[in-house]
C-alpha cells in the first residue's frame, strides 16, 4: 500500500441531524480538508452532504456506490446522526432500520472489493452487529462506533483523534491495528469475521451467552404460547447443529473468502 499517496481514502460524510444539534459531520469535513492543505501527504480526502429524509439518504448511498464503481475509490462511510438500538434516526425523524442500511451499503462494499469501513457517529453504535443475513455478502469490511449514549462533542473529538492516529500509524509505517486505534479513541471496532462468528459460532466462543440467548428465546415463546412441551437440553443441541450448518455453509461467502482473486485484506489486513 502506498501510504504516501495523497487521497488514498475517500471519507464520505453523511450528516442527518436536528435543528440546534452540533454539526459534527460538517466540522469533521472542515478539519479533514484543512489537514490535507497542511500536509500534502495526508491520505484522507472527504466529501460532505447534509441529508434530511430517508429517500435522500438511500439515494446518496447509491450515488456513493456509483462513485466507487466509476473512480475505484477506497471508501470510508462516516454517518453522523442520532441512533437507537434498532435504527438510525434522520433529521426528518424517519427511521433507517439496520437491515435497510445493510441492503443499501452492501453494494458499496462489493464494488470496493470488500474494503468498506463503516464509521457510525451516533448513540448505540454497538447495536450494528445485531442484524446479519448469512446468505448475503457482508455489508462492510469492518465497523467502528461508540457504545451506548454518546455526546456530540466527545464523538467529534474521538473521530478527529481516530483519523490523526490512523494516518500517523500509516505514515510512520507502524504495525497498526484498527481495533487498537479505535479503542484508544474510545470507540468499538468489529470486523465481519467476528460478527459472523459471534452469531453462528456462539456455542463454542461464548457458551454462557449462547445459553442465555436460548433461555430468552424460550421465555418469549412461553409468554406467547404458554407452557412448552420441549426438552430444553435437546433443543440446545439441535440449535447448536443448526448454527454449525449455517457457519460451515455461508461463512466463506459472507466474509468474501471465496473471492480469492480479490485483495480483500490489503487495506484492513491488520485487524
Amino acid at each position: 500500500m502506498d501510504i504516501a499517496k495523497k487521497e488514498l481514502f475517500t471519507v464520505y460524510i453523511i450528516e442527518s441531524l436536528h435543528e440546534g444539534d452540533m454539526r459534527t459531520g460538517s466540522n469533521l469535513h472542515d478539519i479533514l480538508r484543512q489537514k490535507s492543505v497542511d500536509d500534502p501527504d495526508f491520505c484522507f480526502t472527504s466529501q460532505y452532504v447534509s441529508i434530511f429524509d430517508k429517500e435522500s439518504f438511500i439515494a446518496k448511498l447509491q450515488e456513493i456506490a456509483n462513485d466507487i464503481d466509476k473512480y475505484n475509490k477506497i471508501p470510508i462511510l462516516q454517518i453522523e446522526c442520532h441512533g437507537d438500538r434498532k435504527y438510525l434516526l434522520l433529521s426528518s425523524n424517519e427511521h433507517v432500520e439496520w437491515v435497510e442500511l445493510f441492503n443499501s451499503i452492501r453494494v458499496i462494499n462489493e464494488k470496493s472489493r470488500n474494503n468498506l469501513l463503516l464509521n457510525l457517529s451516533m448513540c448505540n453504535g454497538e447495536a450494528v452487529i445485531k442484524e446479519i443475513d448469512p446468505k448475503k455478502r457482508a455489508p462492510f469490511r469492518a465497523v467502528i462506533g461508540p457504545e451506548g449514549e454518546a455526546k456530540a462533542f466527545d464523538l467529534q473529538n474521538s473521530w478527529i483523534k481516530f483519523y490523526d492516529s490512523y494516518y500517523s500509524a500509516m505514515k510512520n509505517h507502524e504495525d497498526f491495528y484498527l481495533w487498537k486505534i479505535a479503542s484508544s479513541c474510545g470507540l468499538l471496532y468489529f470486523n465481519q469475521e467476528f460478527i459472523f462468528d459471534a452469531h453462528f459460532d456462539t456455542p463454542n466462543l461464548f457458551p454462557e451467552i449462547f445459553k442465555r440467548w436460548i433461555y430468552q428465546e424460550l421465555f418469549e415463546w412461553y409468554k406467547k404460547e404458554g407452557p412448552l412441551m420441549l426438552d430444553v437440553d435437546m433443543y440446545i443441541k439441535w440449535k447448536e447443529k443448526e448454527l454449525r450448518k449455517i457457519f460451515d455453509r455461508y461463512r466463506p461467502y459472507y466474509c468474501f473468502e471465496d473471492r480469492t482473486n480479490l485483495k480483500v485484506q490489503t487495506l484492513w489486513h491488520n485487524i
